[in-house]
């Protein structure tokens, strides 16, 4: 399919990519001489993944020679599912969180790429986005981690201090919502009475032992619960996806670290603390950071994130945060861990392990089994705050 479609984007009109080059190099006189394209590695984990190339080339203004790059992300309009805007896969939802320059005015503490133009194609829609360089390098430190909670802290700050939460219709009004939804394909793969769920896998079976699966099933019986304590949180803009591979830190122009976020397909409102669930838990189940490490990671990310509230201004109960915090992490993580466990076998042929893990499936068995206890465990802790607040 990606040999398809970069057969496709060989032939693309110059006349649009002269227009690509001249926003990224802000040079409207710009003339293109050559360009080339090529897939960039990404992981199709949801139908909307069209891929992801990067297109690079040089041309000139009428002086000396320049040479520009750019992203293009492409977005498919599936057949089925993923058309209403309630939809957590909504196909349109990044390509309006461009479009509308919502994600253009974001307070300062975090950035999105910069965006050449959205269009719609048949089946599906394009992005031109700008060609981030990570200047930390691939293997983050702790100290990566908690700057970069800590932004996500003046981020949720801002609206909490008094900046308006965006609301339009478009947005996941409710991540876990839709997530947890009585007739979505995570509630029926996780129940043991299903004819094929994620427990008769025998990946599943290696890493969850019955007191874990009796601990998992205990967070379906009581999700709503869940969802609603979450819902009763201060609200604000979440990303809902922000682990290690969607975010990356660059020098800007003061030579200070900024932190760029892309993949925003699944943002709307949410609880305060909520993308740390996702920074903690997904990039542990990524193998970002050993999850061995996981306390330590947990610790600096909430010291960071408290940190940049604070630097937003607001003067607000700190336990909410760690709240919010737990009930993302034990809903994304103790809950649906399972299921994840279950598409890496290989037979299931819904991800391939190397491509998304980096590693065979016998090796992440373990790390995932860490995993499972640590956001159980908080799954615990956050049982507790809900019955007892």
């Amino acid at each position: 399919m990606t040999q398809n479609v970069l057969a496709m984007l060989t032939a693309i009109d110059p006349g649009i990519l002269t227009q690509v080059a001249r926003q990224s190099l802000g040079l409207p006189d710009f003339l293109l001489h050559d360009w080339h394209v090529a897939p960039l590695r990404h992981e199709k984990v949801i139908e909307t993944t069209g891929g992801l190339f990067r297109f690079d080339g040089s041309g000139g203004d009428g002086s000396e020679t320049k040479h520009w790059s750019a992203v293009l992300k492409i977005v498919n309009q599936p057949e089925a599912g993923c058309q209403e805007p309630e939809a957590l896969c909504y196909w349109r939802r990044e390509m309006l969180a461009y479009q509308t320059g919502m994600l253009a005015a974001l307070p300062g503490a975090v950035g999105a790429p910069r965006c050449y133009g959205v269009s719609e194609q048949t089946h599906g829609g394009w992005i031109w986005l700008e060609d981030i360089q990570e200047t930390s390098g691939p293997e983050w430190t702790l100290a990566h981690f908690q700057y970069s909670a800590r932004k996500l802290g003046q981020l949720a700050g801002a609206y909490l201090a008094g900046r308006p939460t965006p609301n339009a219709h478009w947005l996941c009004k409710s991540f876990f919502r839709s997530l947890y939804a009585d007739d979505d394909w995570w509630a029926k793969f996780i129940s043991p009475d299903a004819l094929d769920n994620a427990w008769q896998r025998p990946v599943v079976q290696a890493v969850f032992s019955e007191r874990l699966r009796l601990r998992v099933l205990q967070i379906w019986s009581e999700k709503w619960q869940w969802i609603t304590a979450n819902e009763g949180l201060p609200q604000v803009l979440c990303h809902n996806d922000a682990h290690r591979r969607n975010l990356m830190l660059r020098d800007n122009r003061d030579g200070h670290d900024e932190l760029v976020m892309i993949d925003w397909g699944f943002c709307g409102p949410g609880g305060l603390g909520n993308d740390l669930g996702e920074l903690v838990g997904t990039s542990l189940s990524y193998f970002a950071l050993d999850p061995a490490n996981a306390n330590e990671l947990e610790a600096a990310v909430l010291e960071g994130y408290l940190a940049g509230l604070r630097d937003a201004g607001w003067t607000g109960d700190e336990r909410l945060a760690r709240l919010g915090y737990l009930i993302s992490l034990a809903l994304y993580w103790g809950g649906t861990l399972p299921c994840e466990v279950a598409m890496a076998q290989p037979e299931a042929q819904r991800v391939d392990v190397v491509a998304k893990y980096g590693r065979p499936v016998e090796k992440l068995l373990s790390g995932w089994a860490q995993l499972a206890e640590f956001a159980l465990d908080r799954a615990d802790e956050a049982r507790y705050w809900i019955k007892n607040s």
